[in-house]
Formats: C-alpha cells, sequence, structure tokens
C-alpha cells in the first residue's frame, strides 16, 4: 500500500476513534441520567405516598437512617418502613394494603421494577387498633382514597392535616359503657380462653417489633391466663412505682422544668390512688433516672435504675410489684386519646422485653421471671379490656430486658405520648389503678 493510503487511514481511524469514544461517552451520560432521573422521581413519589400516609420524610430520616433516593422499589420501601415501626392496624386496611402495594405504587414510573419477591411481609395484627405505627396515622380512613382505581394524587397540606387530625381522634369511647367496643373484646376474650390457640394470642393482643423473635415455648396460653398473680396486702412496702426516662417525658402543656408536671407527676397520682383507695403499701420512687451529671442521657437510663431499683429491694424485700411507667413518644399528631366516664383520658400501653433478638435468646440478658411477666402484662390488658374497651392498646414486645428481670410481677407502661396533656394523662391513673387492684386482688 501507497505511503498516501496509509496515512489516509491512519486519518480516519483517529476521527472513527474519537467518534466512539464520544458516542460511548453519551451513552454513559445518559444511562446515568436516566438512573438520576428514574431515582429522583422515585424520591418524590416515594416521599408523596408516605406523607399521604402520614410520613414526614424528616420523621423517615430520622427514625430509619435510610434515604428513599437508595430504594429502587417503592412497595419495598415502604413494607420496609413499616417493618421498622410497630405495625399495627386493623385487618380490612392490612388486607387492602397488601393487595395493593404489589400493584399500583410504581405505576407511571418508567424504569422501575417492582421487585415483589424481594419484599419481606409486614407483620399483621388484627387488634382493631387505630395506628399502625408509633410514628405515623391510621391507615383506616385514608387507604380507600390512596389505593382507589382512580390515579393518586398528593394531598394538598389543607388535607393532610385534615387526615392527621381525624386519625388523631380515632381512638375514643366511653370506658364500659362502649357496647360495640365491649362485644368485639369479650369475644376475642372468649375466643382465646376457649381456643387457648398461640396464634390467637400473639396474632390479636401483641404487637412484635421487628427487633426480636418469638419463642413458641415462651408463650404458653394456659400459664399466662392462670397464672396466680394476687398478693396479700400488707403493712410493708409491696409496690414501688419508678421512672426511668422521668426527666425526659412529659405533656404537651407541661410547664418546663416542673417535675409534677411530668410523667414522675403522673406516678404520684397512681401512688396516691393505690394506696388511699385500694390499701396498698405502695412506694413511689421520683428518681430522674436518665439525669446523668447535669444532662439527659437515656442510653445508660436503665443502668442507672437498675441500680436504684435494686437498692430499694435490697431495704424492703417484700416489695412484690415493680411498676416502670414512662410516657410513649410518636414524633407526630397522634393522640391516645379515649373517655372514660366522662374524662378525656390518656390510653396506656404494657410493654415487655423479651431478652431475644431476630437470631435468638440473648444469653446475657438472661431472664427467669420472663413467663411472669408475660402473664402479669397479659392479664392486666384483658382487665382492661372487661372494664375499659379502649383504654390499653395492644402489649408491644421488644428485644432486650428493660430491668422487668427483677421481679415476677414487674411492669413497664407506655402512656399515651407527648401530644396528650397532663390531665389527660393523670385521668388515666383511675383505670389503671382499678385494673391494677383487679388482677392483684382477683377482685
Amino acid at each position: 500500500m501507497r505511503k498516501c493510503d496509509r496515512k489516509h487511514w491512519k486519518y480516519w481511524w483517529k476521527w472513527i476513534g474519537m467518534l466512539l469514544l464520544v458516542v460511548w461517552t453519551g451513552i454513559v451520560l445518559g444511562g446515568l441520567y436516566r438512573q438520576y432521573d428514574i431515582l429522583g422521581k422515585m424520591e418524590s413519589h416515594c416521599s408523596d405516598t408516605l406523607v399521604r400516609l402520614g410520613f414526614t420524610n424528616v420523621t423517615l430520616l430520622q427514625n430509619t437512617g435510610w434515604d428513599p433516593r437508595s430504594v429502587w422499589c417503592e412497595r419495598t420501601a415502604l413494607l420496609q418502613y413499616l417493618m421498622e415501626q410497630k405495625g399495627e392496624e386493623d385487618a380490612s386496611s392490612v388486607a387492602l394494603l397488601h393487595q395493593n402495594l404489589g400493584s399500583g405504587l410504581t405505576d407511571g414510573i418508567s424504569g422501575v421494577d417492582n421487585h415483589s419477591d424481594e419484599v419481606e411481609d409486614v407483620a399483621v395484627f388484627n387488634n382493631g387498633s387505630s395506628d399502625i405505627t408509633d410514628n405515623n396515622i391510621s391507615l383506616t380512613e385514608y387507604t380507600q382514597k390512596l389505593f382507589s382505581p382512580a390515579p393518586s394524587v398528593a394531598a394538598s397540606d389543607k388535607e393532610k392535616d385534615k387526615i392527621v387530625k381525624t386519625a388523631g381522634n380515632t381512638s375514643s369511647s366511653t370506658g364500659g359503657d362502649t357496647a360495640a367496643g365491649g362485644k368485639k373484646n369479650a369475644e376475642m376474650m372468649q375466643t382465646l380462653k376457649r381456643q387457648k390457640s398461640r396464634s390467637y394470642l400473639l396474632k390479636n393482643f401483641y404487637i412484635v417489633d421487628s427487633s426480636t423473635s418469638i419463642d413458641p415455648k415462651v408463650f404458653q396460653v394456659d400459664e399466662l391466663l392462670n397464672r396466680n398473680m394476687t398478693i396479700q396486702q400488707k403493712k410493708e412496702p409491696q409496690i414501688l412505682i419508678y421512672h426511668t426516662h422521668g426527666a425526659s417525658e412529659a405533656f404537651i402543656d407541661s410547664r418546663a422544668g416542673k417535675k409534677e408536671d411530668s410523667i414522675i407527676g403522673v406516678g404520684g397520682e397512681l401512688a396516691k390512688l393505690l394506696t388511699e383507695k385500694y390499701g396498698y403499701h405502695v412506694i413511689h420512687d421520683e428518681t430522674e433516672y436518665d439525669r446523668i451529671h447535669g444532662n439527659i442521657d437515656r442510653n445508660k437510663a436503665y443502668n442507672q435504675s437498675y441500680a436504684g431499683v435494686t437498692k430499694t429491694l435490697q431495704k424492703y424485700p417484700g416489695i412484690q410489684v415493680l411498676i416502670d411507667l414512662h410516657r410513649d413518644g410518636v414524633g407526630n399528631k397522634v393522640h391516645r386519646l379515649t373517655t372514660i366516664h366522662g374524662k378525656r383520658t390518656a390510653q396506656v400501653m404494657f410493654f415487655n422485653g423479651l431478652s431475644r433478638n431476630k437470631k435468638g435468646d440473648i444469653a446475657y440478658l438472661h431472664n427467669d421471671n420472663l413467663q411472669a411477666n408475660l402473664a402479669f402484662s397479659l392479664q392486666l390488658k384483658l382487665a382492661c379490656m372487661e372494664t375499659y374497651p379502649d383504654f390499653a392498646k395492644p402489649i408491644y414486645l421488644k428485644n432486650y430486658r428493660y430491668n422487668l428481670h427483677l421481679r415476677e410481677r414487674s411492669l413497664l407502661i407506655e402512656l399515651g405520648n407527648e401530644n396528650n396533656t397532663l390531665q389527660e394523662a393523670k385521668n388515666s391513673m383511675e383505670p389503671l389503678a382499678g385494673v391494677l387492684h383487679q388482677v392483684l386482688s382477683e377482685s
């Protein structure tokens, strides 16, 4: 080949190479832009959906620590969030949620696959509760709108406010006079006592946190229902009320820095009722166990309360009942409220630590009193259902021990939340004292 021909082809190959490089770069950049666009649309669409369910991006990121932009499937995003929280909803809404999650949330976003096989299921509890998690609102009223055949449209700010306010007040009753709630509770209790089914018990009376798992051997229904939790009234101290998070848990209208306006002040009302109305000898420990060296430290609070409670038990070994009274925190506008004897009353939720994570028992947190703890909270829950149908939420089960191993009748109570008033919290002490006396005395 002549020298000029070789030079000619060398020239063209240079330009062809440059052209291919430009084309390849364009394809890569175009692909990256497409993925970025998909993720942007995914984040926006997911955020809109979560907002319509009552979530906020701030709450989402603060409480789960993951970025919706990293989630490829909105169904995965939503279910993952729900699994991180307290799975709690009535059966009809959950059924509708399951039916539609796999077939509509990502519609209209090209390039987003619906990896339904990769999504774990949400724990479903048919307990008639108005919450699905402690960080959102009820799905019951809004699910139909959200998953209607017509295309979903982001709710206006006014609509969102209406949803939050409506859901926040869905939990209301008139205590024992609520015929519908009382009838439903009676049917549930009769079914449990007749069938003595572990699956029925777990599905209808508990919320199982995603941090833990169930050991079937522990949930012996007959033992939990019939274990004798009564005590004989004596002149020596029998009941200890304390507050692991006393310094950090107050109410919407509490005065800052006033102990009497915090959960400690509410505990004083409970101690007074148990003493003056029911005749128990009660010690109320007002120590703020989460205030360490002048600062709030909730992480070390259980270590502090363990030391304080152990010291009290050494001084008064006759104490048989331990009550760690808390105020729950939800981070949104949900108002846990019912009406009992005409009074606006904060709801309660009994809480048990299982000393067990997803993989199994946590050996260093062994609790010889676990089944007794579970029997105590279940019998109190049933007493509430019988007397005040809408007073007690389902019992919450979580992974650690929370000092409940110190006595058989150890109880952790989450009272209302930060949206309740101090008076609503205090109003709940009368029915709570009543059901405590009912279980402790079998009266």
